[in-house]
């Protein structure tokens, strides 16, 4: 049961996940965006959390989508990115009132006032470059908010925290070093989520932009390769950026929205309300608790943080205006 208050306060959120994996799903079920869906048998609850009428009713005012690469084809990665932007340009095509290309805040917000969802991606795994920084720029016209370095495979940038080549003890390549530096000149965030313990501390100490974790939870709450400790929380949150609280149980633990609550307040304990926003990895071919398995249930979620004392300021804070704050730094 959703409260007047919590019903009050969501309704008033500008809600951004800051990963969200709708493109991968197109990919493989050519979707109808704007037809409301259900987990498609025998591959739920891989898929199917998101759609044009469930994210509205869920009041998800902006959405990260992931731009997914073969790791394995890294020479065809460049043709791959820029697939997945044809298809998210598609999309917005065919549903241009309820979808908008945004990147700014100011996109972000006309978008909103506009009854529409600000759709904008990020790269999932620097591997897709093929080390062509410059197609960065181009990228970044098209839609590239943000690059996360690794994915769940070694390239020529970085090392993942798990996977294939992963590595406890090296950091960034002269190349990753140079990639970080080339999205800070451009504009462009750098996502540490997938990346190594070495590799999110010598990002933080490098970039001259704000650091995002897009999607990912705390090893103090729930212990996960997939986690980052509190020291990568302070780093990040230093540079002035924000860490994205993931709702898969695999990595958050049992508990459902309790469990990203958790994980939310311990971010905020760390470092500040300033460092919490929401990834929150639908469609990302994992497991979700059946209380936030689709995007109208988010409201369970405020229900859940103001239950347990956060301010109708915090909520809001957490769910976009964090990230409107990163962007505004660029």
């Amino acid at each position: 049961m959703i409260s007047n208050e919590a019903r009050a306060v969501h309704d008033s959120a500008l809600i951004i996940d800051l990963h969200c994996d709708l493109l991968l799903t197109d990919f493989f079920t050519r979707l109808n965006w704007g037809k409301r869906h259900r987990n498609p048998l025998p591959l739920a609850p891989l898929m199917g959390h998101c759609d044009i009428p469930r994210l509205k009713e869920g009041n998800i005012g902006a959405l990260a989508l992931g731009l997914v690469t073969n790791p394995l084809r890294r020479r065809s990665g460049p043709a791959a990115i820029s697939r997945c932007l044809d298809r998210m340009d598609k999309a917005i095509a065919l549903h241009p009132t309820s979808l908008a290309r945004a990147t700014t805040p100011a996109t972000i917000r006309a978008a909103r006032e506009n009854g529409q969802i600000a759709c904008f991606a990020g790269l999932e795994g620097a591997h897709g470059l093929d080390g062509r920084l410059e197609l960065l720029e181009g990228l970044k016209a098209r839609g590239l908010v943000y690059v996360g370095l690794v994915h769940f495979t070694k390239n020529w940038a970085a090392r993942p925290m798990v996977g294939r080549g992963s590595s406890q003890t090296i950091g960034l390549t002269d190349e990753g070093r140079a990639l970080v530096d080339a999205l800070n000149t451009l504009g462009i965030l750098v996502d540490v989520a997938h990346l190594n313990r070495p590799g999110v501390f010598e990002v933080c100490a490098r970039s001259t932009a704000p650091v995002i974790c897009s999607h990912t939870a705390c090893t103090a709450v729930h212990s996960s390769p997939r986690c980052i400790d509190d020291a990568q929380i302070k780093a990040i949150a230093d540079t002035g950026g924000v860490i994205g609280v993931i709702f898969v149980p695999a990595f958050i633990g049992p508990g459902g929205v309790d469990a990203v609550v958790a994980h939310l307040e311990h971010i905020r304990k760390i470092a500040g309300v300033g460092a919490c926003a929401i990834g929150t990895d639908w469609e990302g071919w994992a497991y979700y608790p059946s209380d936030l398995d689709s995007a109208e249930k988010m409201p369970v979620l405020t229900e859940a943080l103001l239950r347990r004392g956060w301010t109708p300021e915090e909520v809001l804070a957490a769910y976009g205006g964090n990230f409107m704050r990163v962007l505004e730094a660029l």
